[in-house]
């Protein structure tokens, strides 16, 4: 446990230092000045200002996963990457001196204002416990841990995927976990990062607490809560470095701050298309993220709504971002298995001579969807319709998880009809008053384009899993449909 937290501890400063250069390079690069005031006089455009430090550190995990990606591609790692990070952040820490001081300063201050320093304290040390002790997943011997081990001594080898097929599901967390697994020390491999995941999830959930300032609840309050009860379902697993606990986590933290931007109403885009790279950095954990990517259509319309040259140049920059984050991880798979995205074949753009045969490859493919479904005969439930395997996979189903599916799908029917109504009441509305049928307004509109982004998102995500792999714990922090109550907007 003293190790975990040591390692944690270098973990936190090297992730905080890189994204807070990050986000303060880019925020100062994206002021610009308004012309046309009531005096003539030009005036800088206030800029952004993150509301929580934790963004920092999330941000921070985004760059140096693709920082340990890139090292990966020419040569394994080790003690050199581990010595040049430390190097980034000395100068960062240096040139950012003040800033820092000030900020932490801040920072210490406001949780011990509001007693939150035993909170995370408490937290951080249950967490730190959890990842030094615990049961390793099945699938962590036999791929996970083996696939970070050759990052580790070689970083990215040709054809791997043709030793074993499961060395070819790459995922950019093994490249953070080789990064931060200090292996040079004496060989062995310490998984800690999967724990630090679930470490900062638990500190996006601490802020429940203020149901109890309120004494009601708001929307995120109810992902908190699933999230909650998410990491005690894992606590004693953490300590294995699956790729579904890296996922899962950040998938949480995602929904958890899109959901807070929605009920304060944020109307700046920074912090949205932040939200949004976060899922473009979930699909390079695992495919199954996939659908978040329709979370970028919100920063999209902000920014293409009423836009000028300063906002498409937000929205190049965020598409080079994206680029930039799944570029390492796209070039992995190729190296690797020869296809862009392993197992999926029906993108086929190389033909190299290290290339996974392609029957091969979708026989991989259908024999996880077989056993996602609860099955191990490929070809008789591969292929199967619904009905053939459908009630034998619901059947096999913990009497909670049955609980769970009905009121995933309860959920969707309360969705989709509130949704409905919303939209018919305003529309009426506006159309007794001003006789035009499109005339909500715009700050109810964006509110609620938000708040549709991210329940139909999760609608998505849901309906893709069932009908790719339905395994509960490939799907668990996609049963969280988020619902919400009109009553004061219908008044």
């Amino acid at each position: 446990m003293l190790l975990v937290i040591l390692l944690w501890t270098y973990v936190t400063i090297t992730t905080y230092l890189m994204g807070y250069c990050f986000i303060h390079v880019i925020l100062s690069r994206g002021e610009k000045k308004l012309a046309g005031t009531n005096k003539g006089k030009t005036k800088k455009e206030q800029r952004y200002r993150i509301k929580s430090h934790k963004n920092y550190i999330i941000t921070g995990v985004v760059l140096t996963t693709v920082y340990a990606q890139i090292f990966s591609l020419f040569s394994g790692i080790d003690l050199a990457e581990n010595i040049l990070l430390v190097a980034i952040c000395v100068v960062i820490a240096t040139y950012y001196r003040v800033e820092l001081r000030e900020d932490l300063a801040d920072l210490t201050r406001r949780l011990k204002s509001e007693g939150n320093i035993f909170l995370y304290a408490a937290v951080f040390l249950i967490m730190a416990y959890a990842t030094s002790h615990g049961i390793m997943h099945y699938d962590s011997d036999l791929y996970h841990a083996q696939s970070i081990r050759w990052i580790e001594e070689f970083g990215v080898v040709k054809g791997l995927g043709n030793l074993h097929v499961r060395l070819a599901y790459n995922s950019s967390a093994f490249a953070l976990s080789a990064l931060y697994s200090m292996a040079f020390l004496g060989g062995q491999s310490y998984h800690v990062m999967a724990g630090f995941l679930a470490l900062i999830l638990g500190w996006q959930c601490l802020d429940i607490k203020h149901i109890i300032v309120r004494k009601h609840f708001i929307l995120s309050d109810f992902a908190r809560i699933a999230a909650i009860y998410y990491l005690f379902t894992v606590l004693d697993e953490i300590v294995s470095p699956a790729s579904d606990y890296f996922l899962a986590s950040l998938v949480f933290y995602i929904i958890i701050s899109w959901l807070d931007l929605n009920v304060v109403h944020e109307k700046s885009y920074v912090p949205y298309i932040h939200l949004a790279l976060l899922g473009v950095f979930a699909v390079t954990i695992k495919l199954a993220a996939a659908p978040l990517l329709l979370l970028s259509l919100v920063p999209i319309y902000k920014l293409m709504r009423n836009r000028d040259r300063h906002k498409m140049k937000v929205l190049g920059v965020s598409v080079l971002f994206a680029l930039l984050i799944v570029a390492p991880f796209l070039i992995r798979n190729v190296l690797i298995s020869g296809w862009l995205v392993y197992p999926v074949t029906f993108i086929d753009l190389f033909n190299v001579s290290w290339k996974i045969p392609k029957g091969l490859a979708q026989y991989d493919a259908l024999e996880i969807k077989t056993f996602g479904r609860g099955f191990s005969d490929v070809v008789k439930y591969g292929n199967a319709p619904l009905s053939v395997w459908f009630p034998t996979w619901f059947k096999g189903l913990l009497t909670f998880d049955k609980g769970i599916i009905l009121l995933d799908i309860v959920s969707i029917v309360i969705y989709l009809l509130m949704a409905g109504l919303f939209l018919g009441t305003h529309f009426e509305k506006k159309a007794t008053k001003e006789n035009k049928v499109f005339s909500i307004s715009h700050r109810t509109m964006l509110n609620q384009i938000d708040f549709m982004a991210i329940g139909g998102t999760m609608i998505i995500c849901l309906l893709f899993w069932f009908n790719s792999a339905p395994l509960i714990r490939y799907g668990i922090d996609m049963h969280f449909l988020p619902q919400r109550s009109y009553a004061e907007e219908w008044l």
